[in-house]
C-alpha cells in the first residue's frame, strides 16, 4: 500500500524535484474540486474597517435539495448559515450581498436559499425578507458559512477544510478560501530563469501538472529582502471572489498588477497588495506577478541578449492569465493592468509593446516617474555591463561577449548583489556614468533607477520605442482606456532622506536645486518665481526643493506626454484620465517623519497611495498605524471604490446605482458620487482643474498650465535631451 502511494506521487509529482525553491504538488488526497462543488462565491461585507468584522459566508450556486446543500457545505468545511440565530447586523450584511448578486444577475430576483435554523428545512426569501419553512426536496441556491479569518500580516493561517482545487486546461492548481476570497499563491508561469535561462527571455512553465497554490513563490533577487529570495521567481497569485467558470455566470473584470521598487525590488507577496479587499469588495479577479528584477532582470549584454526579461516576465504573465483566468471566474476579455512607481513605468512599457496586443483591455499608470527615458542596448554595452561583469568576478572574461555571458550565467545569483553595501556601490558607480553620459542630469536623478528596460532594437515587440516617441507618432501599440495618477508630494521622502532641514534661505534652495540638476536648469528654476521659498515654514528648501523635483520627474512630464497624446487626431487613448492622490498614509514605517501626520508639514509621499488603494490598512497592523482617522479610513474606501469602478467600466467614476445597492459599506463613496455629484472628467490639457482625490475629494490647479512646468518643458525633459555621448 504504501508504495503504491509512494509511486504515484513519483508519477505525478517526479519533476517538481528538480525545481529549486517551491514544491508545486498538490496540498493532500481530500482536496474538494469545482467538479464536485460547482460554483462557489465567497462573500465578506467589507467596508475595509480595521477590525475586519464584516459577515462572511460562502454562497452556493447550484440548486439542491436540503440534504444536498448540507452536504456541499461541509465538503468545504462548513455548515449552512445559521441566519435566525445571526446578529441582526450580520443577517442585515447577508441580505445587502444578496441583494447585489441580483442586481449583477448572478442570482434571479425570485432566488430563495437554504439557511439553517430553528426549522428542519429553514429558506430564506429575499423578495419578501424573512425565513419560512421551504419542502425539504425543494432545490435551492444556499448559504454557508465561512469561519476562516481574514489574512493579515500577523495571521496567514490556511485552513486545511477550506483547499479546493481549479482545474484550468491541463492543470490542476490547489488554493484555499480565507475570509475574503478564493486564493492561489504561487502558481508558476514560467520556468525557473536560470542557467541558460538566466539572462535571457522566459519560457512558458512546463512542470508538473499539480500545483499547490497554498504558498507564495520566492520573491525574485534583491538586495536588502528580509526573507528569502531566488532565481525561481516566476510565480503569480490570483485572488477571486468566483469559482470557478459556469455556464450563464457573469464573469468578473481582471485587474493584473505590478509592482514598484525602481526594478531592483519588490514582491508580489507583500501584504500591501493582497487582492482579497478588491476581490470582496468590488467583485473583482486580482492577479499579482513577480518578474525579475535588478541585474537579473535588465542587463543586456551586447548582440546576444535582449535585455528587458521583467518586461517579457509581465507580458508571459498576461499570456498565461489570457489562457486560464476564465478558470478563476475571470474574463479575459476584461484585463486591467496595473502598477504604481516602477510598476506604473512597467504599464508604459507594456503599453508600449507590440507584443502584447490583445493581452490587455485598460491601464492604470500610478507615480511614474516619466522623465526618465528607457535605457538603449548601447548605453547598457557601454555603461553598465562593464561595472556588474566587475562586480560579479566577469571583470576578465570580456574577450568576447559569448565569453561574458557564459560567466555571467555561471557565477551564483548571490554575487550580483555583493551584499548591501556592494550593490550600493555597483548601482552608484552605474547612475554615475549614466548620468554623465546618457542622461546628462544630476546623479541624485540617475540613482533614482540605475536599471532599465531598454528599447527594442530586434524586432521582438519589446518596447516598440520610447513613450514620447511613440506619442509624438501616435504609434502606441495598445491604444487602451488609461488613467495616470500621481500623489502630491512624489519626491519629498528621497529628499529629506538624505538631505537635513536647512531652514528657509533662498540661498540654501539655490545650493538644493544646483546638486539637483544640471547647472543651466538650476539656475533656471532659481531665476524664475515659480517655486519660491516660504520664510514662515521653518523647513521651507527641503519642501521647496522636493516640490521642485515632485514637478520635474513625474508631474510636468507626465502634463506635457498627456497633451501630447490627446492631440493626435485620432486621440491616442480611447478614454483618458489624470488624477492626483493626496492625504495618503505611509506605507512602511522607515520613511521619513514628513510623510506621517506631524506638526510641520503633513505630505503624501510617494508609495503612500498604495496600502489606501488596496485597502489593505486592515491588514497591515504592523510598522504603520492602521487609520489615522475616521477620514483617512473612508479615504480608503473611496480609493479602492475608484479603482474598482475602472476596472469594471474603464471609468473610474463608480456607478452610483451600483454603490446604492451595496449598502452601509460603500454609502460614503455613494454620498461623493451620487448625492453630491463629483465627478472625475477625461482629461483635457486645457482644463485648469483636474480631480484632486482627498477625503472628501476636490480638484487642484492643472499643472500643465501653470509657470512650474514652463521652466522645466523649456529646458527640455531628461527623455528629449538623452543622449549617449561616449
Amino acid at each position: 500500500m504504501h508504495l503504491r502511494s509512494l509511486a504515484s506521487v513519483l508519477l505525478l509529482c517526479g519533476p517538481a524535484l528538480a525545481a529549486p525553491t517551491k514544491d508545486r504538488c498538490p496540498a493532500g488526497p481530500n482536496v474538494p474540486s469545482p467538479d464536485s462543488l460547482g460554483a462557489l462565491q465567497a462573500l465578506h461585507y467589507n467596508n475595509l474597517a480595521a477590525e475586519n468584522n464584516g459577515t462572511s459566508a460562502v454562497l452556493v450556486y447550484d440548486r439542491l435539495t436540503k440534504t444536498k446543500a448540507q452536504e456541499r457545505c461541509a465538503s468545504i468545511g462548513e455548515s449552512l448559515f445559521p441566519f435566525e440565530s445571526a446578529p441582526e447586523a450580520s443577517r442585515t450584511e447577508l441580505v445587502y450581498q444578496l441583494d447585489y448578486l441580483v442586481y449583477a444577475k448572478d442570482l434571479r430576483p425570485d432566488d430563495d436559499v437554504w439557511v439553517a435554523g430553528s426549522d428542519e428545512c429553514l429558506a430564506y426569501s429575499r423578495t419578501k425578507k424573512q425565513t419560512y419553512s421551504a419542502s425539504c426536496s425543494s432545490k435551492l441556491p444556499a448559504i454557508c458559512t465561512s469561519r476562516v479569518p481574514p489574512t493579515t500580516d500577523v495571521n496567514s493561517t490556511v485552513v486545511t477544510s477550506s483547499k479546493i482545487a481549479v482545474k484550468s486546461n491541463e492543470y490542476t492548481l490547489t488554493g484555499y478560501r480565507d475570509a475574503r476570497s478564493f486564493r492561489f499563491l504561487g502558481v508558476p508561469f514560467a520556468d525557473p530563469p536560470v542557467d541558460e535561462l538566466r539572462l535571457a527571455p522566459p519560457r512558458a512553465y512546463s512542470g508538473p501538472r499539480k500545483i499547490d497554490a497554498t504558498k507564495f513563490g520566492s520573491p525574485c533577487v534583491q538586495a536588502g529582502y528580509d526573507g528569502n529570495v531566488s532565481e525561481d521567481c516566476l510565480y503569480l497569485n490570483v485572488y477571486t471572489p468566483l469559482l470557478p467558470e459556469r455556464p450563464g455566470a457573469v464573469r468578473r473584470p481582471v485587474a493584473v498588477y505590478f509592482y514598484g521598487g525602481a526594478f531592483v525590488s519588490g514582491a508580489a507577496s507583500e501584504i500591501e497588495y493582497d487582492g482579497g479587499n478588491f476581490a470582496s469588495r468590488n467583485d473583482v479577479v486580482v492577479v499579482t506577478v513577480n518578474y525579475r528584477l535588478g541585474a537579473l532582470g535588465w542587463l543586456a549584454t551586447g548582440n546576444l541578449t535582449t535585455g528587458s526579461y521583467g518586461i517579457r516576465d509581465q507580458i508571459l504573465a498576461l499570456e498565461w492569465v489570457n489562457k486560464n483566468i476564465a478558470a478563476f471566474g475571470g474574463d479575459p476579455a476584461h484585463v486591467t493592468i496595473f502598477g504604481q512607481s516602477a510598476g506604473g513605468q512597467s504599464v508604459i512599457a507594456v503599453l508600449s509593446s507590440s507584443a502584447a496586443q490583445g493581452l490587455f483591455s485598460g491601464a492604470i499608470v500610478q507615480s511614474a516617474p516619466v522623465d526618465l527615458p528607457w535605457y538603449t542596448r548601447e548605453v547598457y554595452s557601454s555603461l553598465v555591463v562593464p561595472h556588474v561583469a566587475s562586480a560579479v568576478g566577469c571583470g576578465n572574461a570580456t574577450a568576447s561577449e559569448a565569453s561574458l555571458l557564459s560567466c555571467l550565467r555561471s557565477v551564483p545569483a548571490s554575487y550580483f548583489l555583493g551584499g548591501s553595501s556592494g550593490n550600493a556601490s555597483i548601482t552608484s558607480a552605474i547612475a554615475q556614468d549614466v548620468s554623465e553620459n546618457y542622461l546628462h542630469v544630476s546623479q541624485l536623478i540617475a540613482n533614482i533607477e540605475p536599471y532599465m528596460p531598454m528599447i527594442d532594437d530586434s524586432g521582438s515587440g519589446i518596447i516598440d520605442d520610447q513613450f514620447h516617441t511613440l506619442l509624438a507618432k501616435n504609434a502606441l501599440p495598445n491604444s487602451v482606456p488609461t488613467m495616470f495618477t500621481t500623489v502630491t508630494d512624489e519626491a519629498i521622502s528621497f529628499v529629506n532622506a538624505v538631505v537635513p532641514n536647512l531652514g528657509s534661505a533662498q540661498s540654501f534652495l539655490n545650493t538644493l536645486l544646483g546638486v539637483a540638476y544640471p547647472a543651466a536648469l538650476a539656475q533656471a528654476i532659481a531665476n524664475s518665481t515659480a517655486f519660491p521659498v516660504n520664510p514662515s515654514q521653518n523647513d521651507s528648501v527641503r519642501i521647496t526643493g522636493a516640490e521642485a523635483l515632485t514637478h520635474s520627474e513625474w508631474v510636468c512630464p507626465q502634463a506635457y506626454l498627456l497633451r501630447n497624446a490627446v492631440s493626435n487626431n485620432p486621440a491616442t487613448f480611447p478614454a483618458l484620465y489624470e488624477v492626483e492622490i493626496t492625504k495618503g498614509h505611509a506605507g512602511y514605517a522607515g520613511l521619513p517623519e514628513v510623510c506621517f501626520p506631524n506638526g510641520v508639514y503633513n505630505a503624501t509621499c510617494h508609495s503612500n497611495d498604495v496600502l489606501p488603494v488596496w485597502g489593505t490598512l486592515n491588514s497591515k497592523p504592523q510598522g504603520v498605524p492602521t487609520y489615522y482617522d475616521t477620514q483617512d479610513w473612508l479615504h480608503s474606501q473611496l480609493l479602492n471604490d475608484i479603482f474598482g469602478a475602472f476596472f469594471r467600466s474603464y471609468d473610474p467614476n463608480p456607478n452610483t446605482e451600483w454603490l446604492r445597492v451595496r449598502g452601509p459599506a460603500y454609502a460614503s463613496t455613494y454620498q461623493v458620487f451620487g448625492e453630491d455629484e463629483y465627478r472625475i472628467d477625461q482629461h483635457n490639457p486645457r482644463d485648469e482643474t483636474l480631480a484632486l482625490l482627498g477625503m472628501p475629494p476636490s480638484t487642484t490647479q492643472n499643472p500643465g498650465l501653470t509657470e512650474k512646468c514652463v521652466v522645466f518643458e523649456d529646458y527640455g525633459f531628461t527623455f528629449e535631451n538623452a543622449e549617449l555621448t561616449v
